[in-house]
């Protein structure tokens, strides 16, 4: 099968190569790969700016249409078109796994990182990661359940009241589908934080999505200009979707007395974000961080998805071949682009 290929550490170009194509095992499903998302962490990998086993192939935000089905495998068919629930391959096994948290496996596997990535024709799942793609869901939104579930689970963990002022610090795809859950939840009072490459497409669609206001924090502190905002008050909740070490320090200067950071973006493994302390404490603020998705976040968002309250197709500006894969990784700080798709057997 045709898969793009990173063989070599650094920045160096990927590759298109042909290998052998997965052998469905008894317990699972061999899909064959209609969209992949390209995830902001892909190109970290790609930049090699956070390392990873090689020779790899990327991609962990898929759909696809089942081709085979292992021999122990019920109620999945031929021709079933499904979301899998991935990257993260769970062992089953451990105590996170086995009280209802696969998501906190401690043994986990990640899909383009220590098991093949769809970036390919073909990909391996199981029956337990599988979901229906339902009818009236485009190829490209079905795709992106991945990043929408982790989403979901962050807006969940930070228990946010209708009432809240939120603030949202990034507007890549990760920051605007937090926007989405945040109205989806009864959040009015949302603000989005971007800088000038974001002028172009990205704030505006934070706007269509939900927020009230928007603020560009590349020429003049993002914090003095929530304060302002907010009559000096600051804001409820502070979300960080850069995981950039100055935005994060930058937020905690915006949070209200008694107010939550939540911490959804993730910085490089070495970054240290420095926090006053003792202004936190006595502040009474909270820091609460979110990381991947539960199985129940996966069914409520398909949910939105059928009933149309969460909606982002026109959140794809590059829609590509395997072939095409300089025009993102290459360009990825282009003001136009949000969220860019991959077809592999196209």
């Amino acid at each position: 099968m045709k898969a793009l290929v990173k063989e070599l550490p650094g920045v160096t170009d990927l590759e298109i190569k042909e290998i052998p194509t997965p052998v469905c095992p008894d317990n699972g499903v061999l899909l064959k790969v209609r969209v992949v998302a390209i995830c902001g962490s892909d190109i970290h990998y790609y930049k090699y700016t956070e390392p990873m086993p090689l020779p790899q192939i990327m991609g962990h935000e898929f759909c696809g249409d089942i081709v085979e089905v292992g021999k122990d495998v019920k109620d999945w068919k031929v021709g079933d078109f499904v979301i899998s629930r991935v990257p993260t391959y769970p062992c089953g096994e451990c105590e996170a796994c086995k009280s209802g948290h696969p998501e906190s496996c401690t043994a986990r596997k990640s899909a383009g990182l220590q098991r093949q990535g769809a970036y390919a024709e073909y990909i391996v799942s199981f029956p337990e990661l599988l979901y229906h793609v339902p009818e009236g869901v485009s190829e490209r939104m079905a795709a992106c359940c991945e990043p929408a579930a982790v989403c979901l689970h962050a807006v969940k963990r930070f228990h946010v009241d209708p009432n809240w002022t939120v603030a949202v610090s990034g507007v890549g795809m990760i920051g605007l589908l937090v926007i989405q859950f945040l109205r989806i939840y009864g959040v009015r009072n949302i603000i989005a934080i971007g800088m000038d490459s974001d002028e172009t497409a990205r704030l505006p669609l934070a706007m269509k999505y939900g927020a009230v206001k928007t603020i560009n924090a590349q020429h003049r502190s993002s914090a003095e200009q929530v304060l302002e905002y907010t009559n000096g008050r600051g804001v409820d909740l502070g979300i960080d979707c850069v995981g950039s070490v100055p935005a994060i320090e930058e937020l905690f200067k915006m949070i209200a007395k008694g107010g939550i950071l939540g911490a959804v973006g993730v910085p490089g493994t070495n970054d240290i974000v420095r926090v006053n302390w003792n202004k936190m404490v006595w502040r009474s603020q909270t820091i609460i961080s979110s990381f991947y998705s539960a199985p129940e976040d996966w069914e409520e968002l398909i949910e939105y998805m059928k009933s149309g309250e969460l909606a982002f197709e026109d959140a794809f500006t590059h829609d590509l071949k395997l072939e095409e894969w300089e025009k993102v990784f290459k360009d990825s700080s282009n003001p136009e682009y949000v969220k860019a798709v991959f077809r592999p057997n196209n």
